[in-house]
C-alpha cells in the first residue's frame, strides 16, 4: 500500500469540499439571483491561501516534473477558454492553476538556489513579503499605506500583479504577492512533524489525492445539479 502524508491529504481536502461550497454560493447569487445576507469575501480568501500555502508545504514530497507542469499548463489553458466560451462575464485570464503552472516552473529553476536558505528565516521573510505586497494589484503596498505610481499599470502586466484598468479575470491569482506565501509554505515544512503512514481511505483524504482533477471538473458538475433542480 503506497504511503502517504495523511494529514496533508486531509488539508487539502478539506479546501476542497470549502471551495466547492463556495462556488455553489457564487453560481447560486451569480447566476440563479440568489441573495445572501453575508460577505463571502473572507471565507474565498481562506480557500485560496489554504491551496496555495499547502500546495508550496506539498513540494516538499511531491516529485516536480515536466508532466505534472505540462497537466497545470493545459489545465489552465482549458480553463481560460471553457470560461471565455461558457461565461465570458467571468472569463478566467490568470486564475489560481495558471498561477500553479507558473510557479512550478519558477521554483524549478530557481529550486537549487531556494533550497540554501535557512528555512526558518526563508519562512518568516516569505510571509512578510507576501503581506507588504498583498495589495499590490489595488494600487498600494503595505495595507494601503504606500501608493504605487499608476504608469506601472498601463503595461498591463497582470500577471505579475500590475493590471490595467480594463482588465478583469473571474479568477484572479498573479504571481505577486502569491508567489511569497507558496514559498512560505514551502518553508513551513521545517516547522512540522509529520510522517509517512499508509495511504487512508477517508472520502476528505481522497478528495485530497485528487485536487486538480477536482477542481477542474467541479464547477461543470455544480451547474449541471442547479441547472436540473432550478429548471
Amino acid at each position: 500500500m503506497k504511503k502517504r502524508y495523511n494529514s496533508i491529504d486531509f488539508l487539502r481536502g478539506f479546501t476542497i469540499i470549502n471551495m466547492i461550497i463556495y462556488h455553489l454560493i457564487f453560481d447560486l447569487e451569480n447566476i440563479y439571483g440568489f441573495s445572501f445576507p453575508y460577505n463571502f469575501f473572507y471565507y474565498q480568501q481562506y480557500i485560496c491561501m489554504s491551496f496555495i500555502f499547502i500546495s508550496g508545504l506539498s513540494l516538499n514530497f511531491s516529485r516536480l516534473d515536466f508532466k505534472k507542469i505540462f497537466v497545470l499548463g493545459l489545465s489552465s489553458l482549458a480553463i481560460t477558454l471553457g470560461s471565455y466560451f461558457f461565461m465570458r462575464a467571468y472569463a478566467i485570464y490568470f486564475g489560481i492553476i495558471h498561477f500553479f503552472f507558473f510557479v512550478n516552473i519558477i521554483f524549478y529553476i530557481f529550486k537549487n538556489p531556494l533550497k540554501k536558505l535557512n528555512p526558518y528565516f526563508a519562512f518568516f521573510l516569505f510571509l512578510a513579503l507576501f503581506l507588504f505586497f498583498r495589495t499590490i494589484y489595488r494600487g498600494s503596498l503595505a495595507f494601503g499605506l504606500i501608493n504605487l505610481p499608476a504608469y506601472l499599470y498601463e503595461y498591463n502586466l497582470f500577471f505579475l500583479g500590475l493590471p490595467a484598468k480594463t482588465f478583469t479575470s473571474g479568477d484572479y491569482f498573479p504571481l505577486i504577492p502569491w508567489i511569497f506565501l507558496f514559498l512560505s509554505g514551502f518553508y513551513f515544512f521545517s516547522f512540522v512533524k509529520v510522517q509517512k503512514k499508509e495511504a487512508s481511505h477517508n472520502i476528505i483524504n481522497i478528495m485530497g489525492r485528487h485536487s486538480l482533477l477536482i477542481y477542474l471538473l467541479h464547477q461543470e458538475v455544480l451547474l449541471l445539479i442547479l441547472k436540473i433542480l432550478l429548471r
